[in-house]
């Protein structure tokens, strides 16, 4: 028998905090590469906001969501190298839906195109992080959620990258990113209700179990998001930046009008 909650909600609960942190300072470096003409810039500052939606809101997410994920009588085990991968997808994917929007004029034809993009690959990550469970009995999906979850994460995508481009409050943002999770959540837990558990499999599982790789992608995660918060936060807010501006240019005519009143030398 399937068991999504095996640690009651609690899972749930954190998969949503983790999806709504890394999709709200995923938004928040959107904005800032917004800040940028050139496209050197803009890319840098899309990269980092790549791994925060990419990695933390939806990869991380994903993981954690799976924790409460068992087959009761059935052992569960995850190929880390296939997992990582799920990863790299998650972030690659993400980062080509910003490339796609954020370089260039913004156009809905392009969020049509980056959502879809983007979506798809998202889809492609969920599946390729299942492709990583390893058990005793053989998983089933169920052709229709699996075309549910497709097109929810299509339409989370869009809307996240549409937002990404959008926003410019930070109190915004945060309900934004509450949106992303929810939509993040909703694609997952759609596609996890078509899993069913079918005969005995053929092979002996293999893998490390979920609970031994907690450690090494929390240590990550956390090394992740302490290296964009601080780069978030050591960067000026526009308030900042007009201040700054208004500051130097009194500077400047203060600086021409004393130069103006000082007498002519012979």
């Amino acid at each position: 028998m399937i068991d999504h909650f095996a640690h009651g909600y609690t899972t749930l609960l954190v998969a949503f905090v983790v999806s709504m942190t890394g999709s709200a300072l995923g938004l928040l470096l959107a904005k800032h590469a917004r800040r940028h003409d050139r496209p050197g810039p803009r890319i840098r500052w899309l990269v980092m906001a790549a791994f925060a939606i990419g990695g933390t809101g939806i990869w991380v997410m994903h993981f954690v969501a799976m924790l409460g994920f068992t087959v009761r009588d059935a052992e569960l085990r995850y190929d880390p190298g296939t997992t990582a991968l799920s990863a790299l997808i998650a972030v690659a994917v993400v980062a080509c839906g910003l490339f796609v929007i954020g370089l260039g004029r913004y156009s809905r034809l392009k969020l049509a195109a980056a959502g879809l993009l983007t979506g798809l690959g998202v889809a492609a990550m969920h599946y390729t992080g299942m492709a990583a469970v390893s058990s005793d009995v053989e998983l089933e999906f169920g052709l229709g959620y699996v075309v549910a979850s497709v097109v929810i994460a299509i339409g989370a995508a869009t809307t996240a990258l549409w937002l990404s481009w959008r926003l410019e409050r930070a109190s915004s943002m945060w309900l934004a990113a509450a949106v992303m999770a929810v939509a993040v959540n909703l694609m997952h837990y759609t596609g996890m209700l078509g899993v069913s558990a079918g005969a005995a499999a053929t092979d002996d599982p293999h893998g490390a179990a979920a609970a031994d790789l907690v450690f090494p992608m929390a240590t990550v995660t956390a090394i992740v998001l302490l290296v964009l918060v601080f780069t978030v936060v050591m960067v000026p807010t526009d308030e900042e930046i007009k201040a700054d501006e208004h500051l130097a240019s009194l500077q400047a005519r203060t600086a021409d009008r004393a130069a103006g009143a000082r007498p002519a030398q012979s």
